[in-house]
C-alpha cells in the first residue's frame, strides 16, 4: 500500500519571528513514529515568507490527499486563506487545523466549510488517530480532541488526559525542515531579539503551567510536565552534531518550576561540553528562581534570562491570579544582573479596573531596576483565556481586536484609551532613555549591530508610538 501524502503548513503572516514550527515537528515526529504510512512535508511559509500565490504552487507541487495548517489568533486570517486555496487547488482534500487558534475558537474554525476537522489542545495522539482513521476508512467519531461535522453540525467529543510522559514522544522532527532558512533567512529565527550566534533554534523541555494567570493560554494544561533532564541532552546533543546548533532558545512556560530537573539539565550541559548559548525568551517565574540556580544557569552557557513580572501593584498580582513575590522578584533581578546574564522583563498595562497610579508604579518599579531590557504590553483577552470571559463579564466587545498587545484593543482599566496608549509610550521612554541603562546593554550585548538594531525599534515605540517589531 502507497503511503499517503501530508502537507502540514504554517501560514506565512505579518509576524516578524520566525522559529521553527516546534508544533507541526512534533505532530510529524510522532506519527511517523506510530504510522509508517504517511509521506509527510512540512510548509514553513512564515520563514521562506512566501505569497498566497507561492504557497499555491507548493500545493501543487506536493499533491497532498491531507493538509495541517496551525495557527495562533494573530493569522488566524492566513489559516482560513490557506484552508481555501488548499481546497480550490486540489480534488478535495482533507483539510485539519490545530494550534492555539483552533484549539480555543475550534466552534468558530468549524463555521469554515474549507476546514473539516480541527485538532484541540495537545496535538500528537488525537492527530495520529484521526490519521489512522482517515487513512483507513474507520470510525473517527468518537475520538477525543478533534471537532469535525455530521450532518452540518458540529461535534466534539471532549478533551482526553494529557501526555504524562514526555520523553515516551519523539524528539521533533528536525529533519522535515530546511536548517539553512532558520539561520540565513529574512526573519528572525529566534524570539530573542539579541541572539549571539546564526545557528539557533527554539527547544521546550517542558509543558504545562500550575499557576492561574488570566491572560494565559491553557493549550497544554495545568499541570507541569517535563522531559527528563537526559531526554533534553539527547536532542541537544543531535543537535550540535547533526546541524552544528551554537545557541539554544528554551521556550517552557515554566522551565524552573522544578528546580532540580533544571539543575539537572545544567549539570548535563556541562558534562557534555555542548558549549552552547542559551536564552530563556519566554518569561522565567522569579519567585521559582535563586541564586544556585542562577549560578548552575551561567555555568551552563546562559547569557539571557526573562522574567515575567506583569505589574508591581500586589492589587493586581492578585486580580491577575499571578501572586507574585515582588520583593522576592526584585532581589532576583538583582542577583541576575550581578551575574552578568543579560535581565529582561515582560510588563503588562492596562488590567482589569487597573488605576493611573498602579500603572506608573509598575513604571517606576522596571526604570528603578537593574533590568538590561523590558517589554510594556498591553494587556489584551485573548480567546480561551479567563481574561476573554472576564471582558465579556464586563459587557466589552471583544470580537476579533485581541490581535495586538502594541495597541489599546479592548480597554478594562481605570484610565482611557488615550491615556492607556500614552502610558506605554512614557514606560518605554523612562525605561530606555537612560544612559547608565544604555551603557549596560553596549557592555553586556556582544553583537553591537543587532543592539543599534533593538535600540532603533525601541525609539520607533518611544518617539513615532509603534508597535515593537510590528
Amino acid at each position: 500500500m502507497n503511503k499517503s501524502r501530508l502537507l502540514l503548513i504554517r501560514p506565512n503572516s505579518s509576524i516578524e519571528i520566525a522559529p521553527p514550527p516546534l508544533g507541526l515537528m512534533y505532530i510529524a515526529s510522532y506519527l511517523r513514529n506510530k504510522q509508517d504510512e504517511f509521506d509527510i512535508k512540512i510548509l514553513d511559509s512564515r520563514v521562506k515568507d512566501l505569497s498566497f500565490e507561492e504557497i499555491e504552487e507548493r500545493i501543487k507541487d506536493c499533491q497532498p490527499e491531507y493538509i495541517g495548517i496551525t495557527s495562533m489568533h494573530v493569522d488566524s486570517p492566513e489559516l482560513h486563506k490557506v484552508a481555501q486555496i488548499s481546497k480550490s487547488v486540489m480534488k478535495d482534500p482533507v483539510v485539519i487545523a490545530g494550534g492555539p487558534y483552533p484549539t480555543s475558537g475550534y466552534k468558530q474554525v468549524m463555521e469554515d466549510s474549507n476546514i473539516d476537522f480541527c485538532v484541540v489542545g495537545e496535538g500528537e495522539i488525537p492527530f495520529a488517530e484521526l490519521m489512522k482513521a482517515l487513512r483507513h476508512g474507520l470510525d473517527y467519531e468518537n475520538i477525543r480532541d478533534v471537532a469535525f461535522r455530521i450532518d452540518g453540525e458540529m461535534v466534539y467529543n471532549g478533551s482526553r488526559e494529557l501526555i504524562s510522559d514526555l520523553d515516551s514522544i519523539p524528539i521533533p522532527a528536525w529533519d522535515l525542515i530546511e536548517m539553512n532558512d532558520y539561520f540565513y533567512g529574512k526573519k528572525r529565527s529566534l524570539e530573542n531579539p539579541v541572539q549571539i550566534h546564526k545557528r539557533a533554534v527554539s527547544v521546550i523541555s517542558s509543558r504545562g503551567c500550575p499557576y492561574g494567570c488570566t491572560y494565559c493560554h491553557n493549550i497544554f494544561g495545568k499541570k507541569f510536565r517535563a522531559r527528563s533532564p537526559e531526554n533534553v541532552i539527547k536532542e541537544l546533543k543531535y543537535l550540535v552534531d547533526k546541524y552544528n546548533i551554537q545557541e539554544i532558545e528554551f521556550l517552557d512556560d515554566t522551565f524552573n518550576y522544578d528546580k532540580e530537573r533544571a539543575c539537572g539539565i545544567c549539570d548535563l550541559i556541562i558534562e557534555e561540553k555542548l558549549k552552547l548559548g542559551i536564552c530563556f525568551s519566554n518569561g522565567l517565574r522569579a519567585d521559582r528562581m535563586d541564586e544556585e540556580l542562577i549560578i548552575k544557569l551561567k555555568q551552563a552557557g546562559t547569557y539571557r534570562i526573562n522574567y515575567g513580572i506583569e505589574s508591581t501593584s500586589a492589587r493586581m498580582q492578585k486580580s491577575m491570579g499571578k501572586k507574585l513575590n515582588l520583593i522576592h522578584a526584585k532581589d532576583i533581578i538583582e542577583k541576575t544582573f550581578r551575574h552578568k546574564i543579560l535581565c529582561g522583563a515582560f510588563f503588562m498595562i492596562g488590567f482589569p479596573t487597573e488605576t493611573e497610579d498602579e500603572i506608573l508604579e509598575t513604571i517606576r518599579f522596571a526604570a528603578e531596576s537593574k533590568l538590561h531590557t523590558a517589554v510594556f504590553n498591553i494587556v489584551t483577552p485573548f480567546p480561551g483565556t479567563r481574561l476573554y470571559k472576564q471582558a465579556e463579564e464586563m459587557g466589552s466587545n471583544v470580537g476579533k481586536s485581541f490581535s495586538t498587545v502594541g495597541k489599546v484593543s479592548v480597554n478594562m482599566s481605570a484610565v482611557s484609551n488615550e491615556k492607556l496608549a500614552k502610558l506605554r509610550v512614557v514606560a518605554y521612554r523612562r525605561f530606555y532613555f537612560n544612559v547608565t541603562r544604555c551603557w549596560r546593554l553596549f557592555v553586556r550585548v556582544p553583537r553591537k549591530l543587532i543592539l543599534f538594531k533593538n535600540f532603533i525599534e525601541v525609539a520607533r515605540v518611544s518617539l513615532l508610538k509603534k508597535e515593537l517589531y510590528g
